[in-house]
């Protein structure tokens, strides 16, 4: 859910010619620091370590999981939410082969969670098969848009999106450009709003157009029935919590970053801890698992390259928040809904956070609204329970006849107000893949980028685990 600069070894014979440099320890040559411990970081750790490194995992927090957060409080009857990321597409195969290696079991959603979704716009609501009949242009526009994204991308590479004939010109423009040149009927804008906003976390306006052609192109092969399928039953955390006791003691809580210093020999990283002190890493590689806004308070020594420096206060995460309410019984059930939601509200969309748990009609249940671009920029500066009462008067106009169902009981999480994350997932606004994309792809030195933000397919779990992998294989072996 960190770099290298021009001159480096330079600058590090003169620092290591001071008398006031410690010299690494002997054991330097054979270990690797990550920085984060979220699926990114811990997905890396662990192949590093298969590959023969020592490794050290510092975390910020005092938990692992990153924007991996299943929230088990205050919820009642066993039930969890997920504050951060939620589902399992039937392809995500290395998260589905972590999750098996680690004995989790996979729970399964609806088949029929779309058809099934309750569509409010204009002030009405409707059930979207309904939807669909008595508006053929609807699902047809919404296809089209789709289409015409895959025709435009052609054969894109979505490993290097900037070699792309138009590339330039496509990073230049924004989605809203290309909306605007396709016609869409009021059904279908319903849909295409509602679904490229959240898959975004942004507005129209504020993502390259490069970078949706590249999603476009890497999740084309998945149909629209093989898309959040799963969670893991006990909870997304669930994984995380299995990989960090897998690495034991080489996972460091409470122990933020605040600078990353380079030497001819590696790297040395300087975190804090939970009582104020300070400890240093020194480490032959050195992984940046965390988005670039949590990068944003280290210091560098020697600073970073100009391109690099940019690129970390520039490229930010969308604005994604959710808020989680339970009801005291799923009624959405007992009328034939999903309860997954699709609306011209603020919020945008929501969905049954309770589907993959048994349970019927008079079982209680969660409905979790997921806010993003504008709605949750606004959203976030409210404080909790204001957020909460805000986007739950939202769902109250599409569910009227819930209210009498909702308990006292919910939560939210801004992940734009969360300090070591600054925002949802990735988002390159425009004018920003091509010059950021690829140095996120290589080495600086004895550094590299992890996370979703660095990989072909950006914004899942999957995508996580899949960059932790793909810079551990990079890395390469450990040196005998």
């Amino acid at each position: 859910m960190l770099l290298g600069a021009t001159g480096v070894a330079a600058t590090a014979v003169l620092l290591e010619g001071c008398s006031t440099t410690q010299r690494p320890d002997r054991a330097t040559t054979g270990r690797v620091a990550v920085v984060g411990a979220g699926l990114s970081g811990l997905a890396a750790a662990l192949a590093l370590r298969g590959a023969g490194w020592e490794v050290v995992v510092l975390e910020a927090r005092d938990r692992v999981g990153g924007r991996v957060h299943t929230l088990y409080q205050p919820f009642t009857d066993g039930l969890h939410v997920e504050a951060g990321g939620e589902s399992i597409d039937d392809n995500h195969d290395q998260i589905q082969a972590l999750a098996r290696h680690y004995r989790l079991a996979l729970a399964h959603r609806p088949a029929d969670k779309l058809e099934n979704a309750a569509v409010y716009g204009g002030g009405r609501r409707s059930v979207l098969s309904a939807f669909a009949a008595a508006d053929a242009g609807s699902l047809a526009g919404y296809a089209k848009f789709s289409n015409a994204l895959i025709e435009m991308a052609g054969n894109l590479d979505p490993a290097h999106p900037e070699l792309a004939s138009q590339a330039e010109r496509w990073d230049r423009q924004s989605l809203q450009d290309f909306a605007g040149t396709q016609t869409l009927d009021a059904g279908a804008e319903l849909l295409v709003q509602s679904d490229y906003r959240g898959n975004y976390n942004a507005q129209f306006d504020q993502v390259s157009l490069l970078f949706v052609l590249q999603q476009s192109v890497a999740d084309e092969a998945l149909p629209e029935a093989g898309v959040e399928t799963m969670r893991i039953a006990a909870g997304n955390s669930a994984l995380p919590e299995a990989m960090a006791r897998d690495l034991g003691t080489a996972v460091r809580l409470d122990s933020p970053v605040t600078k990353i210093e380079q030497h001819s020999w590696g790297v040395r990283v300087t975190a804090g801890s939970g009582t104020g002190g300070a400890n240093t890493v020194d480490a032959a590689r050195l992984v940046l698992a965390v988005p670039p806004p949590a990068l944003r308070a280290v210091s560098f020594d020697p600073p970073l390259s100009p391109e690099v420096a940019a690129m970390i206060d520039e490229l930010d995460l969308g604005h994604a928040l959710k808020v989680s309410t339970q009801y005291d019984r799923r009624f959405w059930l007992s009328e034939g809904l999903s309860g997954f939601t699709i609306t011209d509200l603020p919020f945008g969309v929501g969905w049954d956070a309770t589907d993959s748990t048994p349970g019927g009609p008079e079982r209680p249940g969660v409905l979790t609204q997921f806010v993003t671009g504008n709605a949750a920029k606004a959203g976030a500066a409210l404080g909790d329970r204001t957020r909460i009462a805000s986007f739950q008067r939202q769902l109250d106009v599409v569910y009227p006849e819930g209210r009498q169902e909702k308990s006292a009981i919910a939560t939210t999480m801004a992940w734009t107000d969360e300090r070591y994350t600054g925002g949802g997932y990735a988002v390159y606004a425009p004018g920003q893949m091509t010059r950021f994309w690829p140095l996120l792809r290589r080495a600086h030195g004895a550094i590299w980028f992890a996370g979703e933000h660095t990989e072909t397919l950006a914004g899942y779990m999957e995508s996580a685990v899949r960059s932790g992998h793909r810079v551990a294989a990079s890395i390469g072996p450990a040196p005998r």
